[in-house]
């Protein structure tokens, strides 16, 4: 019997902003598993035994995304800060009410995975579980639901992430 090797996977999710290309968040462990649901809002027609489209068919997707900086010592802050940047409120807009937007996002998953799912994020979720003797959380699990948003299509993230799953693949030795 031939053994396949283990061979690691180098695609990582990252879920990163449209509105700011520096803002991101890779996985620091894939997720082990993706929910996406479609909500269709169907409405009762007054006088039919029918129903009809009411508006247009949302999804969201719900991500547990794994943090844990224990065995190199070191702090999961800077992770968990860039998620909660991503979830506010851009501070980069113009003033005035109808400027203010949280950030569009893009969750993308290597070259083969799941088609970019833009967004934005509509709740976050942190659990500390493990802290330094000083109080830093060494590790921590957040629950990251987003919700599809039609966002422009400037292809900049998923280029950039193509890009970086390519170089991880070719310093792995792996090839497409």
């Amino acid at each position: 019997m031939n053994r396949i090797p283990f061979t690691p996977a180098f695609a990582k999710l990252t879920i990163g902003s449209l509105d700011d290309h520096d803002v991101e968040v890779e996985a620091q462990y894939n997720p082990h598993e993706l929910a996406v649901d479609k909500q269709i809002a169907w409405q009762d027609k007054p006088r039919r035994d029918d129903i009809e489209l009411n508006g247009t068919p949302k999804r969201s997707m719900s991500i547990e995304l794994l943090f844990d900086g224990f065995e190199r010592g070191a702090s999961v802050d800077g992770e968990i800060a860039m998620l909660e940047k991503l979830s506010d409120i851009r501070s980069d807009a113009p003033p005035g009410e109808h400027h203010r937007r949280p950030h569009h996002c893009v969750v993308v998953w290597g070259e083969r995975g799941i088609k970019p799912f833009r967004c934005v994020i509509e709740a976050l979720t942190v659990k500390y579980t493990m802290f330094d003797r000083f109080g830093a959380p060494l590790r921590a699990s957040c629950t990251v639901k987003l919700r599809e948003a039609p966002l422009r299509d400037d292809g900049a993230i998923e280029a950039r992430a193509a890009g970086r799953t390519s170089l991880r693949a070719q310093k792995a030795g792996f090839t497409g």
